[in-house]
Formats: C-alpha cells, structure tokens, sequence
C-alpha cells in the first residue's frame, strides 16, 4: 500500500536520497509539472510516472526507471510532452505502446506472447505452451531473436526454416549436473518452430500489433511422419513382458497400469498419466476429460474415453491416494518417469523402435482391421476430423485382400454366368 506521498520539487539530490517510507512505497511528486512523480518501491526502485487524464479518463504513464537515459530533467520533459499529447486527444500510453510494437524485435514480441497469449487462448493445454517455449527458445531465438518483427520477409523466413531443417540450430550442453540437452535439427523440428511462429505472429495480428503474418506466405515443411505399428504377435509380446517386468518388480504397478490402459483405449500418454479420479465413470465404463486436458479443447468439450471391461478392471483395482490415479512420490502430482520405464520395457520387448505413442496408432489400426468405420474410430480417439484417423491407422494388406477378393469373385463368377 502506497503512502499519499510529498510534494516537492524533483531533484537528483532528492532522488538519491529518497527511500521506501516505513517498507512501503513512497511517492514524490513534482511542484513544477502536475501529475509528475517519482515512485520509489519497498525494494528501492526508483521510478518517474506521470498521472495524466484523456478522454475523461485517468491513466498511467510509466516513463522509466532513474538512471541513464532518466534524470529528473529528461523525465520532466517527457512527462511535459505526454501531457501535451493528451491535451490534443492522444492518449500517450497509447503511442508509446504503439512505438514499442513498430520497432519490437522477435524476443520482445514473443515474451509479450508468454505472457498475455495464455490468457487469449485459455483453452491451449499447458504442455502446449511447453512446447512453443521450447521451439522458441532452441530454433527460433538463436536464428531470429534480434530481427525486428516488422522487417521479417517470406523469403527471409524461407531461410531460416531451411536453416533449422539443415540442423543450424543443433546443439548439445549440459543441463544438470550430469544431465544434457540434444538438440536436433531436421524437417520435422522446422515444422514445429515454423508453427510456433506463425502462431505468435497470428496472436500479433489478432492484437492489433502488427498488419500481417508474413509467415502465411511461406511454404512450410510437413512433420516427418514417424508412426510405428506393432503386428499382432509384437502386441501379445509387449502385453506379456508388462506382466512379467511388474511381476519381477522391474516395473511398478502404476508404470505397468498405465502402460496397459494406453493399449487398451488409444488415449493419449498425459490423458492417462494426469488421469484424476473425478474424471473417472466406472458405472458408466468410460473416463470424462475436461477440455484443458486433451487436444480437443479447441472445441471446448470433454472427451470421452470409453471403457472395454479389461480397462474398467485395472482401475476398480487401484486403490485411490489423493487427487490422482498414478500419484508422484513426492506429493500431490501426476507420476513422473514413465519414459524411463517404457525404455526399460521396450529395451526388453525387442522393440527399441516403438514409441509410446505407437499404441495408439496401434489401437486405431487393430480398431481399423477389426471392421470398424475411421468415423467411429476418431470419436473413439478423440479427433475431430477423419483425416487424423487416417493417418493414425495402419491397416496390413490382408483387408484390402479381402476386399480385392470379393471384387475379383464378382467379376469371374459373372464371367462364367453369361
């Protein structure tokens, strides 16, 4: 809580000397320009304001912090020439935001973006932003970080995804004490961090803070598809080294629970491991995720994941210990660790190649070979258009087989009638 403050004429004797009055913000303001003022913060920061009125309304304007380019004489001019806008209709906070954004470099943009685009997209998941931090930070700020926004061109964004795609931003360093990050290059990682700025440059536009996004004008790369589907004998293998990893107590329980709810429902891998006993239906036989928690919250409606009796079981099993079906040790949050335990499991299985997301695709292309429509398995999957489905299941050769069969019969069989 500020004191009302002192008046004053603003002074650098005074302004060194000043301090937080009893730990609270202090508040000098000038005799000389009305509405002009140091704030000084509990912590010692020294500011110079300005308190202004346009359009009948009060506003702030934060002119900047004491000390190079900001002594009393050049924020009390400042603060006379903000004045002087608002008594023309200008509102200068408003001009000063708008110089800002014309001359904002791509990190500038992107740190306003952090902050203020959670709150225009409430419905993009958290792991979501992770992800775009980390596109930012390992392909985008190295590359384009000092450019000025506005002075980005289509050919000069070309570039850079080119550049990102050939592995210029690859990099290996120490994250902990025996830890490192590997960062790749490579199509797929140019796609990603392409996405990434698009969707920066979108919320600009939206925002008003820039005319265009110049990156809708570049031909962008696709993700390299990176599937893998396990046959029906790979699936028998891995579901049989589960029980026997959890029963030699190589695996927890809850590792080998996960990894069996996500063959037995396709769901996604944080679907299942922040999975919360509130979003669970056992009457129903089905788990019920708000849209926050899926890729579907752009729709902003839950998702449904049905329940087979096999699923059902483990979970009636599972004994409930706080907020979550698979707890971390270490209080009230969702386990942790879980693709060390898949590699543990695969290493085993035989299947170094399989990803813990090649489930899914197997759940949807046994779904798929088992008769059932790609509609009806994207509801089950949770996509909202059957392109996704199709991409995601992988049918053998033997039903086109059998449909090439059935055709071929027809042919013959009419053949020999006529």
């Amino acid at each position: 809580m500020a004191s009302d403050g002192i008046k004053a004429r603003i002074t650098k004797r005074l302004v060194d000397s000043a301090s937080a009055d009893g730990g609270e913000e202090t508040r000098i303001w000038d005799t000389e320009v009305k509405g002009f003022l140091l704030r000084v913060s509990a912590a010692g920061r020294k500011t110079y304001c300005l308190k202004y009125r346009v359009g009948g309304r009060q506003r702030w304007l934060t002119i900047g912090e004491h000390g190079s380019p900001w002594t009393p004489d050049a924020a009390r001019e400042r603060a006379r020439e903000a004045l002087y806008q608002a008594s023309q209709g200008e509102d200068p906070q408003t001009v000063k935001i708008d110089s800002r954004t014309r001359s904002a470099t791509v990190a500038e943009l992107f740190d306003r973006y952090f902050v203020e685009g959670p709150k225009d997209k409430p419905l993009k998941r958290r792991s979501s932003w992770s992800v775009d931090r980390y596109c930012y930070r390992r392909h985008i700020l190295p590359l384009l970080g000092r450019r000025i926004v506005r002075d980005l061109t289509a050919a000069e964004l070309s570039a850079w995804q080119a550049d990102v795609a050939a592995g210029k931003t690859a990099l290996v360093e120490k994250t902990k004490k025996q830890g490192k990050a590997v960062v790749t290059g490579g199509t797929g990682a140019a796609a990603r961090a392409m996405r990434c700025l698009s969707a920066m440059l979108s919320w600009a536009v939206r925002r008003e803070l820039l005319d265009q996004n110049v990156a809708s004008r570049v031909q962008k790369y696709r993700d390299a598809p990176r599937e893998r589907c396990l046959n029906e004998k790979e699936a028998a293998r891995l579901w049989a080294i589960v029980e026997e990893a959890e029963r030699s107590w190589v695996l927890t329980r809850d590792f080998a629970d996960i990894f069996r709810l996500i063959m037995l429902t396709g769901a996604r891998r944080n679907e299942i491991v922040a999975l919360r006993w509130g979003e669970i239906d056992l009457a129903r036989r089905r788990l019920v995720l708000p849209p926050t928690r899926t890729k579907m919250g752009g729709l902003d409606r839950p998702r449904i994941i049905v329940l087979s009796e096999p699923a059902a079981e483990i979970l009636e099993a599972r004994t409930p210990k706080g907020e979550y079906v698979f707890p971390s040790s270490a209080g009230d949050k969702p386990l942790v660790g879980v693709n060390r335990a898949w590699d543990k499991v695969r290493a085993i299985a035989g299947l170094t190649d399989v990803r813990l997301h090649d489930l899914r695709h197997t759940f949807a292309t046994f779904a798929v070979e088992g008769g059932a429509s790609l509609f009806m398995v994207g509801r089950t999957l949770g996509h909202s258009k059957t392109a996704s489905t199709e991409r995601y299941a992988h049918p053998t050769d033997a039903g086109s087989r059998q449909i090439a069969a059935g055709v071929a019969e027809r042919f013959v069989r009419s053949s020999t009638e006529t």
